[in-house]
């Protein structure tokens, strides 16, 4: 397994800052080489919000506590407290982006942009410009 990551002042921990309208906290990318599967699982979820961007293969994510297949050229956004479990596959060759985030005006902002509350695939395409954004 590849993995590459940031965090802002290497803060592993979740941060939940409310005195910016938008922060990223950390971002990186797994792509799964030779490891046979990836899972994460957070019961009570993070503080944070997270999306994932998958750039090729597939990802398994449950949501709604019903397991999906994610194809690559989707995004999956996970809120904070919202239970996370996922996983990835070598078969699958999965390569994904994630950013966790935080910011008191991150409701309005999703809003604004058309991602509801219930939402959490959003169908993207797959583009090169989404993953240098995200990196």
């Amino acid at each position: 397994m590849y993995t590459d990551s940031a965090y802002w002042h290497n803060q592993l921990q979740p941060i939940n800052l409310k005195t910016h309208p938008l922060f990223v906290t950390s971002c990186g990318t797994y792509h799964l080489i030779n490891t046979p599967k990836f899972s994460t699982h957070r019961p009570e979820g993070r503080i944070d919000y997270q999306i994932l961007y998958v750039a090729s293969g597939r990802t398994s994510f449950y949501i709604d506590g019903v397991e999906q297949t994610i194809p690559a050229g989707n995004m999956i956004i996970s809120r904070p407290g919202e239970e996370q479990q996922y996983s990835y596959y070598g078969v699958d060759h999965p390569e994904v982006y994630w950013l966790h985030f935080t910011g008191g005006n991150v409701h309005n902002l999703l809003r604004k942009y058309g991602i509801t509350d219930k939402m959490h695939i959003i169908r993207t395409g797959i583009s090169l410009e989404y993953i240098r954004e995200l990196i």
